[in-house]
């Protein structure tokens, strides 16, 4: 017992699999070489392509539309109508206008040294803007005057009527509306 070594697990599957092996040749089994797959190009770069594919005219035409005196003047002539633009346009109005990038049109405005026209809300958010209804809110306020002078605890409110806490707090705020604190209920009920 001590002393002989432990058959490996290894050892055994290597056994199974060899007899295994032998059983299918002795039973007429044959190799099969399979063909391997073919080399496939990796597909050109697509500069690659258009350089190769393009004709000599296409080219010179190319190259010519490249000269830096067109290209400048080009340019010229885009940051001339944007400049017309940016005397009754904002940023975002000039961008849906074009289509041109917000950055692109802050290149032009500062290469040509003129501004756009600023917007009149930035910066005010919801300044100014109606949120909210004052008829409902005086309809709901109502119902949470009634409610809580029935008994019902703010929570019970906010749960019956599917309000925030925030909602109720606003409206709370705006008609001055005040629910017992604990000490106050504590007080009615020793009294």
């Amino acid at each position: 017992m001590n002393g002989e070594p432990i058959p490996s697990q290894r050892e055994a599957v290597l056994a199974a699999l060899n007899a295994s092996i032998d059983s299918y040749f002795q039973a007429g089994g044959d190799v099969q070489s399979l063909p391997a797959c073919d080399y496939v190009p990796r597909r050109p770069h697509r500069a690659q392509v258009s350089a190769k594919a393009e004709t000599r005219p296409a080219k010179a035409a190319r190259e010519k539309a490249r000269e830096p005196g067109q290209r400048a003047a080009q340019r010229e002539r885009r940051i001339a109508e944007v400049r017309e633009l940016a005397k009754r346009m904002t940023y975002a109005q000039a961008r849906a206008h074009t289509g041109l990038s917000t950055a692109c049109l802050g290149r032009y405005a500062l290469d040509g040294g003129f501004k756009f026209q600023p917007d009149p809300n930035r910066g005010k958010g919801n300044l100014g803007k109606q949120i909210t209804d004052p008829a409902k809110d005086k309809a709901l306020a109502e119902r949470i005057t009634a409610m809580r002078d029935v008994g019902v605890t703010m929570a019970q409110v906010c749960r019956r009527l599917e309000i925030s806490y925030t909602q109720i707090h606003r409206i709370m705020r705006l008609f001055d509306i005040k629910f017992p604190t604990t000490a106050e209920k504590r007080a009615q009920h020793k009294g």
